[in-house]
């Protein structure tokens, strides 16, 4: 005998969060898509005064109010060299190597580089913290946010999908890590969700990149992170506690603490003898 529908409740429950999770991920698309129209108004106003005016793979940083900021001088370098792992796919040799054919199209090297060109910007050049410096330490920040900092840069959707499919090939190539922060949001039903997590890349990707460890690139990463300390910014990872139920969970930090520690030894180490910028 098949019995089916015997909590008509539950099913009435999973059928709410479905609607709800699809109302959800529509507002996020159509923030997203209004992110786009902001794009192209800046641009068009930009280029009448100057024509050739993007943002793109330029050191520039469009925010959602529709004001726009150079960014420190390194970058300039930097996201010329995700610009040149388009047409070049050794640029970048971890990511050759591990994720097989899937680099020998171009379409595919280009979505790496334009989400990396979103990331980077976002990073600790430092210690490979992708997140933001605030004075209580570095704050994570989601996928959704990086995803929205897409459409800025770039004035084009990217799905969840696309831009997940770049970060497993990242995390094959060895180059970035994350660990997932689980925050129980309803002490009722003990519905559990997950928070931004830990992102970090990793010293291998700095050594593929190369530019940063230039000896006038590393300069101007010192410069600015030098600057941000003076305004109190700080760059350990935040430790989350989270209270729910009764139950105290301690969300502890020091692990990647630790490894970002390692990457900026490696960095700092290398400028006893670090190498010019060519040209």
């Amino acid at each position: 005998m098949h019995f089916s529908n015997l909590d008509p409740f539950a099913d009435e429950s999973s059928e709410q969060r479905k609607l709800k999770d699809a109302e959800y991920r529509a507002k996020r698309k159509a923030y997203k898509c209004s992110l786009i129209d902001t794009h192209h108004l800046v641009v068009a106003s930009e280029q009448k005064k100057s024509p050739n005016f993007e943002f793109g793979f330029k050191a520039r940083r469009l925010f959602p109010n529709g004001e726009w900021k150079y960014l420190p001088e390194e970058f300039a370098r930097i996201l010329k060299a995700l610009e040149e792992f388009i047409d070049n796919p050794n640029r970048f040799p971890a990511l050759n190597a591990w994720v097989g054919s899937a680099i020998n199209n171009i379409q595919c090297r280009r979505l790496i580089a334009k989400v990396l060109a979103c990331m980077l910007p976002n990073t600790d050049l430092i210690g490979g913290r992708v997140g933001l410096p605030t004075e209580a330490g570095m704050q994570t920040i989601s996928y959704n946010q990086l995803q929205e900092d897409y459409a800025l840069r770039w004035g084009e959707y990217i799905s969840p999908k696309s831009f997940g499919k770049v970060i497993r090939y990242l995390k094959l190539a060895g180059y970035y890590s994350s660990e997932r922060i689980n925050v129980c949001v309803d002490s009722s039903e003990g519905s559990v969700r997950s928070a931004a997590a830990y992102k970090q890349f990793s010293e291998r990707f700095f050594s593929d990149l190369k530019v940063v460890r230039y000896k006038n690139i590393a300069q101007f990463i010192l410069a600015t992170r030098e600057r941000q300390e003076k305004k109190g910014l700080r760059f350990n990872w935040m430790s989350f506690r989270t209270i729910a139920s009764g139950i105290q969970e301690m969300f502890n930090a020091s692990t990647l603490n630790r490894f970002a520690d390692t990457t900026a030894k490696m960095f700092l180490s290398k400028q006893i003898q670090p190498r010019l910028l060519p040209g």
